[in-house]
């Protein structure tokens, strides 16, 4: 009797003892790290059951004439279906399956590191075939910039209507002509970024739209001319840079690019006349950079007549035939590779003979005959409106 005393009392100090608690083991992540591994019955259609659904046992009685007893049993549960129990399963254990678990929220995407003038020649992340020539690859380049105009139909109804194209050259300030916002009420611009195709909405990131806050043209510009053909359109807020919004670089002041072959962008049509066609996909076009001179004596040649002089705040590019800016292109930039396998703007498309004439080039606003007006007004606007000291910024 008192052995068996000793018994039950050792066995009662034993079981006061407390017990290590076994230690979790840790987390198996599959599926490249996107997934975890978690028992079979865990796991219903690739996702973890994270609220207890089908395995808890639930304490009440059945109801009467009920057939599911499974609720008040205890025990082992019944396995969750799932789909990922149909293929072999890259877990170490044999009986833990690949699944997605709901409460794991995915890593950030790296930050996108801005950089001016970076064309993205292949594309943002895919790039498409079959494409004709001269359409641009989604993102290819980011500081294209769409001028909108905002108004109202019979039925009050907003609409937003094609101005002129532009460059984003500051994340808060984007580069046209003139010519395109004179006599435009600047309440009712807008300006697109990010944009590729005017008529879908199927690109990998999206555009982003903003509001006109204010507008600075030359003083000194020429609606009859177009001399000095140039103005700054301040965004609202700023835009935020992404792989498919970006700034171009400008220019040193005054540098030459004469020889050098270039690009141009737009929307515009592919050609002159009524048989032209506005683009809905953006293009671009390589032209050649063509001295004052040469350009002078070969638009003498045309209906400009012999007397004809180009004036300074004028730059021009193409002159091959069917290869040109056009129609609709007003306001978009020209851009050369410069330093460090960046683009710089070298113009901005202001006016021609036609649309693609042999051995007429175009004619484009000179971006580094006015880089200097420029940096100062972006720099004293956005001190003066914005409350931004952007002195730093170039």
């Amino acid at each position: 009797m008192r052995v068996l005393a000793t018994v039950l009392a050792l066995a009662a100090v034993a079981s006061a003892v407390p017990r290590v608690r076994r230690q979790a083991e840790p987390e198996v992540y599959c599926n490249n790290n996107r997934d975890i591994c978690v028992p079979y019955y865990l796991c219903r259609d690739g996702i973890v059951i994270t609220d207890g659904s089908g395995l808890i046992d639930i304490r009440i009685k059945p109801r009467l004439g009920g057939n599911n007893t499974s609720a008040t049993r205890s025990g082992t549960p019944e396995p969750a279906r799932s789909s990922a129990t149909e293929f072999i399963s890259e877990c170490p254990s044999f009986l833990d399956v690949c699944c997605t678990d709901p409460t794991r929220k995915p890593p950030p995407p790296p930050k996108y590191v801005a950089q001016c003038g970076r064309r993205n020649e292949e594309g943002v992340n895919a790039r498409i075939v079959d494409f004709p020539a001269n359409q641009a690859q989604f993102g290819e380049f980011p500081w294209m910039a769409a001028v909108l105009r905002t108004e109202y139909s019979e039925d009050n109804v907003e609409e937003k209507h094609y101005v002129c194209g532009g460059s984003l050259i500051h994340p808060q300030v984007v580069l046209t002509a003139a010519n395109c916002v004179y006599n435009i009420n600047p309440t009712t611009l807008n300006v697109r970024l990010g944009e590729w195709d005017t008529q879908k909405a199927y690109e990998l990131y999206p555009h982003q739209d903003r509001n006109v806050g204010y507008v600075v043209t030359h003083r000194e510009f020429n609606h009859i001319n177009l001399f000095n053909d140039f103005a700054l359109l301040f965004l609202d807020s700023p835009v935020e840079l992404a792989p498919n919004v970006d700034t171009v670089c400008l220019p040193e002041q005054g540098q030459t690019f004469d020889g050098s072959y270039c690009w141009a962008t737009g929307w515009g049509k592919d050609r002159f006349g009524k048989e032209g066609v506005f683009q809905n996909v953006l293009k671009e076009v390589e032209l050649p950079i063509v001295s004052q001179y040469d350009c002078q004596e070969s638009l003498r040649t045309t209906r400009l007549g012999k007397l004809f002089k180009l004036h300074p705040s004028f730059t021009c590019a193409g002159g091959i035939a069917g290869v040109d800016t056009c129609t609709g292109d007003g306001g978009s930039p020209l851009v050369c590779l410069g330093l460090g396998n960046s683009y710089v703007q070298t113009g901005i498309v202001a006016w021609g003979i036609g649309c693609g004439e042999d051995n007429v080039p175009g004619v484009y606003a000179n971006v580094p005959a006015f880089v200097n007006w420029i940096k100062d007004n972006v720099n004293s606007i956005l001190l003066q409106e914005f409350n931004y000291d952007n002195k730093n910024y170039w």
